[in-house]
């Protein structure tokens, strides 16, 4: 059986201490128990576990799902969701966060620890099939750019980058808009839906693509602006050698978010490729 490094996040002290005293029985390591949403966001940054156990109702002005959709923004980690209450409204909030388990209380151990395992599991699938994905990425970004050098005659880097672009988001538009499609239906999410529940959808579905590839991602938002950040580059190297290939990113912000129909536009203030610390692209409505 694989042991994991868990957070568990109870308000309830003696269910904390109960479920603790579970974990470790089952041979897993648990880094903190923590009682509201702002400490298991903190606990969270600190600590980078395996996999949360996550209660939905918590002490404090946040509750879970609201903590799970901040800390899942900040880093790619597993959540499962332990909960007294199984009413459909509290389900569909939480599937908008897209959890790896969710268990009702009272619950086994057997069934705890089959969650725990299924869901670390999916996630070693998935960071696998992140890193095929990010080798994927860079062979095609050569093998475009070498089609694009023989077959046309543009020898201007500005026309060059213009149809890079082109065809970047063409192959986007392939790969990732159907899942983005299935992601909307999933979440209610149709031509009635005001603007800011399609924007938090959007954004919650285009922060874990990212970092389905690989790309750690954080969003800020205050009076001024809305901005995405890339804390890391898979390809930095690349990225360096040729700030060209930044445009994969750029297309995948820049065309996903047209498919949102919301009014705006996208800029891209920074990159790592020209030295910045980070990779800042802001939402301006």
């Amino acid at each position: 059986m694989e042991s994991a490094k868990i957070l568990v996040v109870e308000d309830e002290s003696i269910l904390a201490l109960g479920l603790k005293h579970k974990l470790e029985d089952m041979g897993h390591i648990v880094l903190d128990t923590v009682n509201t949403g702002e400490k298991a966001i903190k606990a969270a940054q600190e600590h980078i576990p395996d996999i949360i156990l996550m209660d939905i109702v918590l002490k404090g002005n946040m509750d879970g799902i609201e903590a799970t959709k901040i800390i899942r923004k900040q880093m790619s980690v597993p959540v499962i969701y332990l909960t007294a209450y199984a009413d459909e409204e509290i389900i569909q909030k939480a599937k908008v966060t897209e959890p790896h388990g969710y268990l009702v209380k009272p619950y086994m151990s057997n069934e705890l620890n089959a969650n725990i395992q299924m869901a670390l599991y999916k996630h070693s699938l998935s960071k696998k099939e992140a890193e095929k994905i990010k080798k994927s990425v860079l062979e095609d970004f050569n093998s475009c750019i070498d089609k694009i050098k023989y077959s046309s005659n543009i020898n201007n880097e500005s026309d060059m980058r213009k149809l890079l672009f082109v065809v970047f988001a063409k192959r986007l538009e392939a790969d990732w808009k159907p899942d983005f499609i299935k992601n909307n239906d999933k979440n209610g999410i149709n031509e009635s839906s005001s603007g800011g529940e399609i924007f938090e959808t959007y954004l919650i579905w285009l922060m874990n693509q990212l970092n389905n590839i690989g790309i750690k991602n954080t969003f800020k938002s205050n009076s001024h602006q809305l901005c995405l950040k890339f804390e890391n580059c898979p390809w930095i190297e690349e990225s360096q050698k040729n700030p060209i290939f930044c445009l994969n990113c750029k297309a995948s912000l820049i065309r996903s978010f047209e498919w949102t129909n919301l009014e705006g536009e996208i800029i891209n203030k920074s990159t790592m490729a020209k030295g910045s610390s980070e990779c800042v692209f802001s939402f301006n409505f």
